[in-house]
């Protein structure tokens, strides 16, 4: 957010050690991933872009390069480049012959380039330019331009300023900037490998490279009709790379681009933004309302706005919109702080009605999207390098007054001065009031290494939904927070967080110790206003640098069924320091904390009027033991589960209640909505059921595939939408499930539904989406009727070895049975192979191949090549290569038929994997039909 931090200092915590593994960057490739991440064709969570991000400090290293890694919690509140790398990690180059080299493992080509890197400052401020070499298969290819003059601010002398770029002040912070370019010559094919290296053609003495993002541009967007170009009516492109700062010989757009704006509204047309970079010079910026304006794509047309340094006058936005579409372009600018002197200033200030923005690429401005209004959307953007926040959607921006129904998806933001994201809602600003927010929507969305914010800041308001967002490396402050800001912001009143990840996120500003997940006022420092109701379930939070989650004051939250990981100070906390809780009330239940440090606690409330009711979670006895099977056994599918034999571990892990109602525990003692049941076999029934309710039961499925579930229901008036099956991840396996009116209670009929479910144990959880229905129980069988006839899973614990594996990721693993466990190649080093041996030859006609169902296991193609052998020396091909697609919405597997072949060892060899470097498998299944 736009205003600055406040200056609260405290006593320095507690330190505990810390191993921060560096996981991926725009997708969660799998839960021990340390490498490059690509970016998922069908994200849940995070955004799908296109691109790929690979690492440096996971890549090769070349000539005696270092990495460099976090590998504690920060002792100071300031800061350093490992602290504001993505993955909390980089590649140092101090000699010539030094690099960092990947293989391009997409599955596509690479033709452009977006390198994050950190070269030093100038000895007395202001950046250099230079170089750094790219390489293809070990051949020079071409020099790609870095730079510091973006970069740099020090704080030795006022902690957290904007605008000081003197070295010798100390303390400095920004170290990254980020610079794209298409690949000269032939693009990189798939298999080849590339690297950034040191030469002595490049000047800087040193450089740290953090990420480079690769990708296959489309083709440029032709001209639409019914468009003005901004060329005819004078805007001349200047295409001298700029590299920190403008080309003082390009000719100055701004009264053309304007003229043809307004020839755009007059005319309703829209406005054309060709191939090409159109400088803005001097101090103004551009405005329109109700129009489009569109580019040739975020690769090709860009705004270039050149502010006189240093700039003496506050700064409207690049553009200031109202009711437009803008699509498709680039803008940038020579900005080198977030203060006046720098140059700052928003790339696009927005506010109306029904407003989009789509496909744009913002950097090196003050804030990527400042935006207010009714029915706006942000999406497919990317808003990296900026001086404060990334998207920040608000009332106030313009001449808004309303913030409503506003939608942030599928953006990726990196490398911002404050929140990367943000719902700003204001109260008052000086005599002027504000509508409160709602109905705001954040999902989908990739925000990494903010350095001087939030990943996602929920400020005010109410009905706001921030869904499957990505959130890592924070350097200073709360990865996800829900709260209001300062003394003018709106109270917060309802909000819906959940299958968020929060990797390595918090952070030590103002010696803090910040959170990486917080509830509550006072998320700023000011410990004042109403936050009610904020309902977060199914969060992930992963190698927090400090506390993984705490609560400060507020009232009413639900706190369930989210996933702590290795924090490395507590897991869940009440009243952290600096974050009071002197009343309020949460129901904290479901939870899962592991990975504890020695001295750490897993839940700890500081506060004696804080009522907390917790229950069900990790760390409790009795209603908190772990889940399990009812009766220690998971029900065979196909087959019968019995409604009454959810699983074991009690409310908010087994089961989640909103009250208990039932008579049936002489079955079993927490029978909370149990009832004996008149229907054909007698029991129990799961009555009493109220939306939002939900049950699990483990099963043990002998085989992948659809089957058609048959579910025995009472209803004494038809419900629409009364239920829904969804798998252990939460994703949605039958649709919505209506009940017909049977007439009564224990008046019964069958209705069907059809899943796809993956072979092995695993977890159904019947979802109660609206009540007044009975439950007896859920028949499963194949799809077309009855049972599958006994065909056996040939390779379900049979020997298997592979070319090479990956840490403790064996080859035993595809063949145990378990889905969740699962088999890793040796990582970058295609082609790797898996093998089973049948034990005796076996007449073959299907491989059903699997990876774990986990939503945290992003979509992904593996091109394979099958074979068999009968002596495991001559093979022959079963199936010839080709790319078999796993995605998590439809079970992550993959099955694979062929003209039977009488085989003892069946070989499968891994060539390509867009979602890693190496062949994956959590299962292979080897069956005669």
């Amino acid at each position: 957010m736009r205003p600055h931090r406040p200056t609260v200092r405290g006593f320095l915590p507690r330190l505990l050690p810390l191993a921060l593994v560096v996981a991926p960057v725009t997708a969660l490739a799998a839960p021990h991933d340390t490498g490059p991440a690509v970016v998922r064709t069908a994200a849940s969570v995070g955004a799908s872009q296109g691109f790929t991000s690979m690492e440096a400090e996971t890549g090769t290293l070349l000539g005696g390069a270092s990495a460099v890694s976090l590998t504690a919690p920060p002792t100071t509140e300031y800061s350093s480049a490992a602290l504001e790398a993505s993955g909390h990690g980089y590649v140092h180059l101090a000699s010539t012959g030094q690099g960092v080299q990947w293989t391009n493992t997409t599955g596509a080509p690479i033709s452009f380039l977006n390198v994050r890197v950190n070269i030093p400052d100038a000895p007395s401020g202001g950046g250099i330019t230079s170089t750094l070499d790219l390489y293809v298969n070990g051949v020079f290819r071409q020099a790609l331009n870095v730079n510091s003059k973006q970069t740099y601010i020090y704080e030795g002398t006022n902690y957290n300023n904007s605008d000081d770029k003197n070295p010798a002040d100390g303390d400095p912070r920004v170290f990254w900037d980020e610079s794209h370019s298409f690949v000269t010559g032939a693009a990189i094919a798939p298999g080849s490998t590339f690297s950034v290296v040191k030469d002595s053609a490049n000047s800087a003495s040193s450089y740290n490279v953090d990420v480079v993002d690769t990708e296959n541009p489309p083709a440029p967007i032709a001209q639409p009709a019914n468009s003005i170009s901004i060329t005819d009516c004078g805007a001349v492109a200047d295409n001298a790379p700029t590299n920190g700062s403008a080309d003082s010989a390009a000719q100055d757009s701004t009264a053309a681009i304007q003229n043809c704006i307004n020839q755009a509204q007059s005319q309703n047309k829209t406005l054309w933004i060709p191939q090409g970079t159109f400088y803005l010079k001097g101090t103004t910026g551009l405005q329109a309302t109700g129009i489009t304006i569109a580019g040739a794509g975020m690769w090709y047309s860009t705004i270039y706005r050149d502010v006189p340094l240093p700039n003496s006058q506050p700064l409207a936005a690049v553009f200031s919109v109202t009711s437009c579409t803008v699509q498709n372009f680039h803008i940038d600018s020579d900005a080198t702080s977030r203060g006046t002197a720098g140059g700052d200033g928003g790339a696009m200030d927005t506010t109306g009605t029904n407003w989009v923005a789509d496909g744009m690429w913002n950097q090196h401005t003050e804030s990527g999207f400042w935006a207010s209004g009714t029915g706006g959307t942000v999406r497919n953007s990317r808003v990296t390098s900026e001086w404060a926040d990334g998207i920040n959607l608000n009332n106030v921006s313009l001449t808004g007054t309303v913030g409503n129904n506003l939608t942030a998806t599928n953006n990726f933001v990196r490398g911002t001065g404050d929140d990367a994201m943000a719902i700003n809602s204001v109260a008052y600003n000086g005599s002027t009031t504000y509508t409160a927010m709602s109905n705001v929507t954040l999902t989908n969305n990739t925000l990494i290494a903010p350095w001087g914010g939030k990943g996602i800041g929920i400020y005010g308001g109410s009905g706001h939904h921030v869904q499957n967002n990505y959130i890592s490396d924070t350097a200073r402050y709360i990865g996800l927070g829900a709260g209001r800001f300062g003394v003018n912001g709106s109270d917060l009143h309802g909000a819906t967080v959940s299958g968020n990840v929060v990797v390595r996120s918090g952070g030590d500003a103002y010696n803090q110790g910040q959170p990486a997940f917080h509830i509550g006022n006072g998320g700023d420092g000011q410990n004042t206003g109403v936050v009610d109701s904020v309902n977060a379930t199914g969060n992930t939070i992963t190698n927090s640098l400090y506390d993984g989650v705490g609560f400060s004051q507020s009232t009413n939250s639900t706190f369930a069924n989210n996933t702590i990981t290795s924090p490395s100070r507590n897991g869940i906390v009440i009243q952290p320091p600096f974050y009071p809780a002197p009343s309020g009330s949460a129901s904290i239940t479901g939870n899962t904390v592991t990975g504890l440090g020695s001295g750490s606690q897993p839940y700890i409330n500081n506060s004696s009027g804080f009522t907390a009711t917790v229950s069900g979670n990790s760390w409790q006895g009795g209603g908190g033991t772990p889940e399990g099977p009812y009766g220690g056994t998971p029900a065979a599918v196909p087959g019968t589960v019995q409604a009454e034999n959810y699983d074991t571990g009690g409310e908010g892990v087994a089961y989640h209640v909103t009250s208990t109602n039932g008579s049936g525990n002489a079955y079993r003692s927490d029978g909370v909505d149990l009832e004996t049941t008149s229907d054909t076999g007698g029991g129990y029934d799961l009555g009493w059921t109220s939306g939002g309710q939900w049950f699990r039961y483990t099963v043990n499925v002998a085989s992948a595939g659809t089957y058609t579930v048959s579910l025995r229901v009472a209803a004494p008036s038809a419900v629409t939408g009364a239920l829904h099956l969804s798998d252990a991840s939460g994703t949605n396996l039958s649709g919505a499930v209506n009940i017909p009116a049977t007439g009564g209670w224990q008046n019964w009929t069958t209705v069907t539904a059809n899943v796809t479910l993956p072979a092995g144990k695993q977890v159904l959880t019947l979802n109660e989406d609206t009540g007044g229905w009975n439950a007896n129980y859920l028949a499963l069988a194949a799809s077309g009727g009855g049972n599958p006839p006994p065909n056996p899973n040939l390779a379900l614990n049979q020997p298997a070895t592979a070319s090479g594996s990956n840490q403790n990721y064996v080859p035993s693993n595809a063949v145990d049975g378990n889905t969740s466990t699962y088999w890793e190649s040796t990582n970058n080093a295609f082609p790797q192979w898996l093998q089973v041996d049948l034990g005796s030859a076996h007449s073959v006609g299907r491989v059903v191949l699997n990876l774990p169902p986990s939503s945290a296991w992003g979509a992904r193609t593996q091109t394979i090549l099958i074979q068999g052998s009968t002596d495991g020396t001559n093979y022959t091909t079963l199936v010839p290569s080709q790319g078999y697609t796993f995605d998590p919405n439809s079970g992550n597997t993959a099955s694979v038929t062929f003209g039977a072949a009488n085989v003892r060892y069946v070989k499968l060899t891994f060539t390509a994997n867009t979602g890693w470097p190496a062949g994956q498998l959590s299962e292979v299944g080897v069956y005669a039909s």
